[in-house]
C-alpha cells in the first residue's frame, strides 16, 4: 500500500483576510493547514482587524501579520514585492465584495489589493457576504472577470447569514476550501516521480589553509532551479558548493567544496535513475598541484603556483546516464559560438548561455538573461527577469 503524499507539507501559503464577520473562521483553517506542516503567512486589511485581532493570527501561524503597505521599517512599502517571490499559493478568505471588485478592476490601494496585483501564483477567493451582495450584477461581473483571469472562486454556500437572512453568501465549508488548496497544489506537480539532479554554487580549490582559488558564483540560479523542480513534485538532489542559501526542505542536499568532492558526490548518486541533470555549478577549471600544509608567508615579491586541470565532470557523467543533461555557459565574448561548442563537446542536450559582463546577469545578481540552445536545433531567449522566474521558464521549456 502506497503512503499518501502530503501535498501541503513545506508549501508556502499567504492568507489574505478582508473585512467580513466570517474572518473568525480563518482561525480554523490555519489550524488545519499547520497540522499538515504548511507554512502560513497572514495579511489583513484594516477593516478585517475590526473582527479578529492580528495577535490571534500571529500566535496561530508563528509569523508576523502584515497589515500595512507602508510600515515603519527599513523596507517600508516592499512587503508585497518580497512576498511575491516565495509563495506557492494565495488564499483570500473571507473575500468581500470590495476585494473581488478591486482585483477584477485592477485597483491596488491597500496592502492586500496591491499584493494580489503583483503576485503571479494561483489565487483562490473564498467569498462571504450578504446574499443580495452576492447576487448584485456588478459582483457577478467581477466574479466572471476574475474567472477569466484564471483566478479560482469557491462559491459561497446557502444558509443562515449574519444578517439573520437565509440565502447564498455563507463562507464555504473549511473542508471544501482545504480540498481546493490540495487540488491546486497537486495540479502544480507535473514533475512528480521524476528524478532531477542539480549542481549549484562555486568550488573552492585550496592553496594553503588560508587561501584558495574560486569564483564569484552565488548559487542563486542553481538553487532557483532546485526550488522550482521541488515545487513541481520532482525527487530532487542538490549538490552544492559553499553558498549562503537555504535549500528547499524537500531537496536532498549534498555539500561539496572542491572539484574532486563533486566527482565523489556524483559517484554517490545513482545516475541511471536520473531523468534530468542541471549542471549549474561554477566548477573551477584548475587547482594547485601542491596544497601547502602551512600558510604561505609573504617573504617574496613573486609567488608562482603550479596548477593542474580539474576533471571534466560533465563528460564523465554523460557516459553513465541516459538523463537529459543541461549545462551552463557563462561567457564574456563570442558567447553563442562558445556555448554551441560546449553543447557538442560536453555531449549535452541543452546549453544555457548567459553573460558575466552585463548588468543584472550572471554571478551574484538576483536577475538573469539567458539563451537556451538544444542539440536538436531548438533555441529560445528568456529576457532579463528574476532568477526564480527564469528558472520556471527554463524548466517549462526543457521538460515540456
Amino acid at each position: 500500500m502506497h503512503k499518501k503524499v502530503n501535498t501541503l507539507k513545506n508549501k508556502n501559503l499567504l492568507i489574505c483576510i478582508t473585512g467580513s464577520i466570517a474572518a473568525y473562521k480563518t482561525c480554523e483553517i490555519i489550524r488545519v493547514l499547520k497540522k499538515q506542516e504548511m507554512n502560513v503567512q497572514v495579511m489583513m486589511t484594516k477593516s478585517s482587524e475590526k473582527f479578529v485581532g492580528k495577535s490571534t493570527f500571529a500566535a496561530l501561524t508563528n509569523n508576523e501579520v502584515i497589515t500595512d503597505l507602508f510600515p515603519d521599517s527599513p523596507k517600508a512599502g516592499l512587503e508585497h514585492i518580497n512576498l511575491s517571490f516565495d509563495l506557492d499559493l494565495i488564499l483570500v478568505m473571507p473575500a468581500t465584495a470590495n476585494i473581488l471588485s478591486k482585483v477584477a478592476n485592477g485597483i491596488a490601494d491597500d496592502i492586500v489589493s496591491t499584493t494580489l496585483s503583483v503576485c503571479e501564483q494561483p489565487i483562490i477567493f473564498a467569498p462571504a457576504m450578504n446574499y443580495k451582495m452576492w447576487q448584485n450584477k456588478s459582483i457577478i461581473e467581477s466574479v466572471d472577470k476574475l474567472k477569466s483571469m484564471n483566478k479560482i472562486i469557491i462559491n459561497p454556500e446557502s444558509g443562515y447569514l449574519a444578517s439573520l437572512h437565509e440565502g447564498e453568501g455563507r463562507l464555504a465549508n473549511i473542508n471544501t476550501i482545504t480540498n481546493e488548496i490540495r487540488s491546486v497544489l497537486e495540479i502544480k506537480q507535473p514533475l512528480k516521480n521524476k528524478n532531477i539532479l542539480i549542481t549549484a554554487g562555486p568550488t573552492l580549490e585550496p592553496i594553503d589553509p588560508v587561501r584558495f582559488i574560486s569564483n564569484h558564483s552565488s548559487g542563486k540560479m542553481g538553487y532557483s532551479i532546485a526550488n522550482a523542480v521541488c515545487n513541481k513534485g520532482a525527487n530532487t538532489t542538490l549538490i552544492s558548493g559553499p553558498v549562503n542559501l537555504k535549500p528547499h526542505p524537500e531537496a536532498k542536499l549534498i555539500n561539496i567544496v572542491t572539484a574532486d568532492d563533486l566527482v565523489l558526490a556524483f559517484d554517490s548518486v545513482d545516475l541511471k535513475k536520473m531523468d534530468y541533470i542541471f549542471m549549474c555549478a561554477a566548477v573551477v577549471d584548475y587547482s594547485p598541484i601542491k596544497v601547502h600544509r602551512n600558510k604561505i608567508k609573504k617573504n617574496q615579491s613573486e609567488l608562482i603556483i603550479n596548477l593542474k586541470e580539474n576533471p571534466d565532470v560533465i563528460q564523465k557523467i554523460s557516459k553513465k546516464t541516459d538523463a537529459t543533461i543541461i549545462v551552463f555557459a557563462l561567457e564574456t565574448d563570442n558567447g553563442i559560438t562558445n556555448a554551441k561548442n560546449k553543447l557538442i563537446n560536453k555531449n549535452a542536450d541543452y546549453v544555457i548561455l548567459n553573460y558575466a559582463n552585463k548588468d543584472g546577469e550572471g554571478f551574484n545578481s538576483n536577475t538573469n538573461h539567458v539563451y537556451v540552445y538544444g542539440k536538436d536545433g531548438s533555441e529560445i531567449e528568456f529576457e532579463k527577469d528574476r532568477k526564480d522566474r527564469i528558472a520556471e521558464k527554463i524548466i517549462n521549456w526543457i521538460t515540456g
